[in-house]
């Protein structure tokens, strides 16, 4: 029995059971090309309004966006023969709603924005949204995936170390109201205002555009900088751990599928 052109399509593009990619030359190619993409609207950004470089720049990613409607078009059309979606047009309409699905109609906006007039700069950015679309490709589902599974599985003990980061910054803002508040009321003379370098602190950023000069003040930077510092080992120990047993589940999964 021979297989149809539309079926060939849907060996290389169509959804796994898993919602992931097949690792083909048609998504390869378009992973490399969101890429590409991305890295055009970043240099763009360099080239004025109207100079060579930047209409040069523009034409480029015109014909990036056409390949990506044309992309989008096999995809719609690729997509009944999935099982996940369902046959005839119903099958296409579930998958135009699918969140990649829209992923993708937000990659392609732009060429339509652009062809309207809209403002350069914010087709600039919504066109950086095509890097989401790296999610769906096989090589990167995985990538994806631990991440997810990382995040999701320690939200719990993400969401009390936010709680506490939310009091260290309140309480610590106070104080160097207190401290400093008359001494530089510019930097610290509301709480709302000592908020600001709270946050820097605790993250230990440091831009050093505001800091204490009193004794009291010091001593309450270097207190909140050692708690700031306890914030950020947690959450990343936990978000490390959730990794490790998301790669160590992946591992497994293939040993069953294996046997």
């Amino acid at each position: 029995m021979s297989i149809s052109i539309r079926e060939k399509l849907w060996l290389q593009v169509g959804e796994k059971n898993d919602g992931s990619l097949p690792s083909s030359w048609f998504n390869s190619f378009f992973a490399y090309l969101i890429v590409s993409s991305i890295v055009l609207v970043v240099v763009g950004t360099e080239f004025p309004s109207g100079s060579t470089l930047a209409n040069i720049t523009s034409k480029i990613e015109e014909t990036i966006g056409v390949l990506f409607l044309v992309e989008y078009l096999i995809r719609i059309w690729v997509s009944p023969l999935s099982k996940r979606y369902g046959r005839g047009i119903k099958g296409g309409i579930r998958y135009a709603l699918t969140p990649s699905s829209i992923i993708d109609i937000i990659a392609i906006a732009p060429l339509f924005l652009g062809i309207v007039g809209s403002e350069l700069y914010l087709v600039r950015i919504i066109r950086l949204a095509r890097i989401f679309r790296l999610g769906k490709v096989g090589k990167f589902q995985n990538a994806f995936g631990h991440i997810t599974y990382a995040i999701s599985s320690r939200l719990e003990e993400l969401k009390i170390i936010g709680i506490y980061t939310s009091v260290l910054t309140l309480i610590s803002s106070a104080l160097l109201y207190f401290a400093e508040g008359k001494v530089q009321p510019e930097a610290f003379g509301t709480i709302p205002k000592a908020m600001w370098w709270s946050i820097i602190t605790i993250t230990t950023v440091g831009y050093g555009d505001t800091y204490p000069i009193t004794t009291l003040g010091r001593l309450i930077t270097g207190l909140t900088a050692l708690a700031g510092i306890s914030v950020i080992a947690i959450a990343a120990g936990l978000i490390a751990s959730g990794f490790d047993e998301a790669i160590a589940k992946g591992k497994e999964k293939l040993e069953e599928n294996d046997k």
